[in-house]
This record gives structure tokens, C-alpha cells and sequence, in this order.
């Protein structure tokens, strides 16, 4: 044997014991990036989570079907199913239950949005013809802030629509930012409503009182036909529940997460 031959292989040797000695270590740091990387998509998703289910909350509770309730049901268990994944460290799996939440809370601000924003026109639509005939400034200036909110909302849920499905977060700040808008709209609708109904003695500016004290001019002004709906939206408007508890508080004191199918696969893992 030469002596390069013999460099050559000697080289080939240490090369390999080098391979073999960072071998299991490298791997050991890959999989530890790895699960580092499933823990902060898994706590972000549920941080996120909390502001998603906050904005829908009362619109379901309040508003929505019982096909819509059924749903938010399901989302809720996910979300609680998701937390208690992540409790075991099983970010992976937590993560992917994060997400299924968010694709129900998807499905369910689309059918919100579409029926809020066309309930605000509605609303604004009913008593626009009297506002205008009226010279009265500040009911015009509700209706035209109205009409204003429930055509950005509108604008913010076709954007939302329109981004990557798959990013089911930026869709979902998206969404929340029309509910918001949506809910301002409905606002600024009663405070017209109230503005071009009340003697002009009694006129406030409505923007400044606040929910019990509105709540109770709604009662008093709106024809009959149209007091218990207003009360409604008035409530929801802030966020409140007319119940007692919210859905969302229902479900998580008694969240029957055998109803999940995936449920019994999880307890079963380590």
C-alpha cells in the first residue's frame, strides 16, 4: 500500500467515527427543535384562540341556529381538548386539534357576518326614510356611521374570504375586525332609531350614555313589534348574553369530550 492510499482511508475512518459520535446527537437536537417548534404553534393557537371564541361568543349564544349552536359546540370541545393535549405534552396533537377548532370558528363567522351585516341594513333600511325626511343632524349622522360600519364589515369579511385557506389565523383577526364593525353599526342604527323617534326636549347625545341607560330608552321608544329584537341586539351589542351563562360557559363546565371521536384515542396516549 502507498502512503496516499493510506492517507485516503484514514481520512474515510475518522470521517466516519466523527458521523457516528455527532450522529445521535445532532438527531437528539432535530427532534428537540421539533417539538419546540410544536409547543409554540400549539400555545399560539390557543392564545388565539381565546380572542376568536371572545368576538363570536354572544352573536352565537344570542343569534345563532341550532345548527350554529351545534357547531360552536364542537369547537368549544376541540379548543378544551386542544389545552389538555397540550397539559400532556402532546403539542403535535394539541396543535392539530387547534386547528380543527379554527376551521369550525371559520365556517361559523362567515354564516355570522353574512347575517349581521345584512340585519344592520335591514335595520338602518326600516327607519332611513323617516331620518331623512326629518332635519335632524345627528340622527342622519348615526345612519350614515351605520350604513358606514356594516359596509366595512362587509369589505373586512370579503378580504378574510379571500386569503390562503390555510391560514386560518390571519382569516379569523380578520373576521373578528368585522364583527367589531358589525356590532359599532348596529349601534350607531339604534342611536339613529332613538335620535329621530324621541321629542326633541328630551334628545341626548346617545354615543355617551351607557348600556342600562340606553337599554331603557330601546324599551321605551321601540314600536312593540320591534322592542324584544332591539333589546336583543342591544345586548349583544355588548357582548352580553341574554341567558344567565354564555354557550361558551356552558360548555366548559360540562364539556362531554367523549362526544369527540377522537377523544378516547388521545386518553389512551402517553
Amino acid at each position: 500500500m502507498n502512503k496516499e492510499f493510506l492517507r485516503q482511508l484514514a481520512v474515510i475512518f475518522l470521517a466516519f467515527a466523527l458521523v457516528q459520535i455527532a450522529g445521535p446527537g445532532a438527531a437528539q437536537r432535530t427532534r428537540s427543535s421539533m417539538s419546540a417548534g410544536k409547543q409554540r404553534n400549539a400555545e399560539k393557537g390557543l392564545k388565539d384562540n381565546r380572542y376568536f371564541f371572545y368576538f363570536i361568543n354572544t352573536s352565537i349564544t344570542n343569534l345563532g341556529t341550532d345548527e350554529e349552536k351545534k357547531m360552536f359546540r364542537e369547537a368549544i370541545q376541540r379548543d378544551i381538548l386542544a389545552q389538555t393535549l397540550y397539559m400532556k405534552f402532546l403539542f403535535g396533537e394539541s396543535w392539530h386539534e387547534t386547528r380543527k377548532a379554527q376551521k369550525i370558528l371559520i365556517d361559523l363567522y362567515q354564516k355570522t357576518l353574512s347575517k349581521d351585516i345584512t340585519a344592520t341594513k335591514k335595520m338602518l333600511n326600516g327607519f332611513a326614510r323617516r331620518v331623512v325626511r326629518q332635519n335632524n343632524y345627528l340622527a342622519r349622522h348615526y345612519l350614515r356611521l351605520g350604513y358606514r360600519d356594516a359596509e366595512d364589515a362587509r369589505i373586512d369579511m370579503v378580504m378574510a374570504d379571500n386569503f390562503q385557506e390555510f391560514l386560518y389565523s390571519m382569516r379569523l383577526y380578520r373576521y373578528s375586525k368585522a364583527i367589531k364593525k358589525v356590532k359599532h353599526g348596529k349601534r350607531y342604527a339604534l342611536s339613529s332609531m332613538l335620535q329621530s323617534t324621541i321629542p326633541e326636549e328630551q334628545r341626548k347625545e346617545y354615543g355617551r350614555l351607557n348600556f342600562d341607560e340606553l337599554k331603557k330608552l330601546i324599551s321605551e321608544y321601540s314600536t312593540d313589534e320591534q322592542r324584544d329584537y332591539h333589546l336583543l341586539v342591544h345586548t349583544d351589542n355588548y357582548y352580553r348574553s341574554r341567558e344567565e351563562k354564555s354557550l361558551y360557559d356552558v360548555v366548559w363546565e360540562d364539556p362531554n369530550l367523549h362526544e369527540i371521536p377522537e377523544y378516547q384515542g388521545y386518553l389512551e396516549m402517553q
